[in-house]
């Protein structure tokens, strides 16, 4: 069976990118799925599955560095492609639009967004409360969106959030392979049982979590600091790098504070990172506000010093 054959048929459909819009329903489709019904379970199966291929391709195959090197590169160009298209703001439709298919056929009909879109344009609660990470995300990019004005602009901004869900299961694919290719050198994979291996691994980050006393997001902005002002390195050598292996580091190792004060593990760090340290987000101000925070805190502690 050749196992490294169907791995890369399997990453090379999930890199697969296709966007449609029905001038019928009014609404897009991504990777032959309506937007409204793409969310962070909707890739579950495709990751599965190569996983286990992949698994089975290292364990009888030969060069598996390299062959997992080759992988990286892959995946993390179409990262890098969705990136440059700036999935997070309607220039994404500029630099896309020749791309955009039409719909010709689809065995279901889309659910309508209409009664969905009068409840984000009246700033009901159910929406944040049911889908928070939509909530967020319109409510960040908004302005950059024409602020949703009409029914379309919404089902643009639900089309770029899915386009954020693929970017991010990419990059969770990206680091899963990593956290393998960092480890290939020392690793007998003839022998290894993969369900350990994950099982130890996860073990691992469970006891070793540290907490950190911030919400989400001010961890991104803390992390942005230290990153951005070498406090913290991972990489001299790459900042792409570098920066991954910071996100990595956070997920692996820390809890933040929810919003009912509970320790919770940190999970897909890259979406709260990127929108902290884009130029144009609203979160510029926050980022200032922020490091105010901070350097009042550092004051306080400096001047409580005796000399």
């Amino acid at each position: 069976m050749n196992y490294g054959y169907q791995t890369d048929s399997a990453v090379n459909e999930l890199l697969k990118f296709k966007i449609e819009f029905s001038e019928t329903e009014q609404t897009y489709m991504l990777n032959n799925t309506w937007v409204n019904q793409i969310d962070d379970h909707s890739y579950y199966e495709k990751i599965e599955n190569i996983k286990r291929l992949l698994h089975r391709q290292l364990k009888g195959g030969l060069k598996q560095e390299e062959y997992l090197q080759n992988l990286l590169d892959l995946v993390w160009k179409q990262v890098e492609v969705i990136k440059n298209y700036k999935y997070n703001s309607f220039e994404f439709f500029e630099l896309y639009s020749k791309k955009i298919l039409p719909v010709y056929h689809s065995d279901k009909k889309p659910t309508s967004n209409n009664e969905f879109f009068e409840k984000y344009k009246k700033g009901d609660n159910v929406i944040s409360e049911e889908n928070p990470d939509l909530n967020n995300f319109l409510n960040l990019h908004s302005k950059k969106m024409n602020n949703f004005q009409t029914q379309l602009d919404f089902e643009k901004g639900l089309l770029l959030f899915a386009v954020d869900i693929y970017r991010q299961v990419l990059m969770d694919l990206y680091n899963y392979i990593y956290t393998i290719h960092m480890n290939a050198e020392f690793t007998d994979f003839k022998s290894l049982d993969f369900e350990d291996f994950e099982e130890s691994m996860a073990k691992k980050k469970k006891d070793r979590f540290g907490h950190i006393n911030l919400d989400k997001k001010s961890v991104a902005h803390l992390f942005r600091i230290l990153i951005e002002e070498d406090c913290l390195v991972f990489d001299e050598t790459n900042d792409a790098n570098n920066k991954l292996e910071m996100k990595r580091f956070v997920e692996d190792n820390f809890t933040f504070k929810n919003t009912k004060k509970e320790r919770t593990p940190i999970k897909n760090f890259n979406r709260e990172y990127s929108e902290v340290c884009s130029s144009l987000s609203p979160d510029v101000k926050k980022h200032k506000e922020f490091i105010d925070k901070l350097i009042s805190q550092l004051q306080a502690r400096k001047n409580s010093l005796k000399d």
